[in-house]
């Protein structure tokens, strides 16, 4: 799939999850619908059983992780 291709499904994904409700309330509103869906699916893309230790990992050797670079996830 082409750079251009996935960066389309992407925005198409984060368009459709940020029409999701937002039904939290008090402090716990900080991430986006967007963000909290394109992160649960980034765990199936990438699958490994731990989404959060590899972001981590990719971070600290390579400067970004895929969650930002893949997923555009702030």
């Amino acid at each position: 799939m082409s750079h251009k291709r996935w960066d389309q499904l992407v925005g198409s994904l984060r368009q459709t999850l940020g029409t999701l409700p937002v039904r939290r309330t008090g402090d716990n509103t900080h991430y986006s619908m967007a963000d909290i869906g394109l992160s649960a699916f980034s765990v199936f893309f990438t699958q490994s059983p731990s989404f959060l230790s590899a972001q981590k990992t990719l971070k600290k050797h390579q400067g970004r992780s895929n969650a930002q670079s893949l997923f555009q996830i702030a």
